[in-house]
């Protein structure tokens, strides 16, 4: 049976290959999306965050955060707003898969089961259905290249989200850091 690292191994050869990365990644991890955020803001909370141990001065300073603050200001970063409000927003959740290996390696035969891992940076609810997102900072210069690179992650994490919560998942989103919006998957 082979065991696929799926997302945290991506996001960990992310950070190796562009260190600043990761940093955001954990800022939107910890931050609270009960409140607003404007500069002022967002940087006392990254340093009442550095205060607490939970971010380190490196990290801290990799922050990009006009790029953090155009994300929470767009649609999908209001609509995370919004849901945790109302305490439907869920962040960093961990989960395992069991999937068909001919899903994955159509040439494969007997029925093996692959187990898919992963940790999906953040779902919320609407409306009683789910909406999934992941972050990325990869270098595109169109979206079709990250929906095309990562549809059957998000098509993963949907799938598990359902089996998981009895809930339908209906959309799936990316935010780009680099293009800076969010796309439909």
């Amino acid at each position: 049976m082979a065991d696929h690292s799926g997302h945290r191994g991506r996001l960990k050869q992310e950070f190796l290959l562009r260190p600043d990365s990761f940093p955001d990644h954990k800022l939107l991890e910890l931050l609270d999306f009960t409140k607003e955020y404007e500069e002022t803001s967002l940087q006392d909370a990254i340093d009442r965050l550095k205060e607490e141990k939970k971010l380190s001065e490196e990290m801290a300073a990799c922050i990009r955060i006009r790029d953090i603050l155009g994300f929470l200001h767009c649609a999908s970063g209001q609509r995370m707003h919004r849901a945790a409000q109302q305490s439907l927003l869920y962040k960093e959740q961990p989960f395992v898969l069991g999937v068909d290996a001919k899903e994955i390696y159509p040439e494969v035969t007997g029925g093996e089961v692959i187990l898919i891992q992963g940790i999906i940076d953040v779902y919320f609810e609407e409306d009683g259905e789910l909406i999934v997102l992941d972050y990325k900072t990869d270098k595109a210069r169109r979206p079709e290249d990250l929906k095309e690179k990562y549809h059957a992650q998000l098509e993963y994490y949907a799938e598990a989200l359902e089996l998981l919560l009895g809930k339908k998942v209906k959309e799936k989103l990316i935010y780009s850091f680099t293009l800076k919006e969010e796309i439909q998957v």
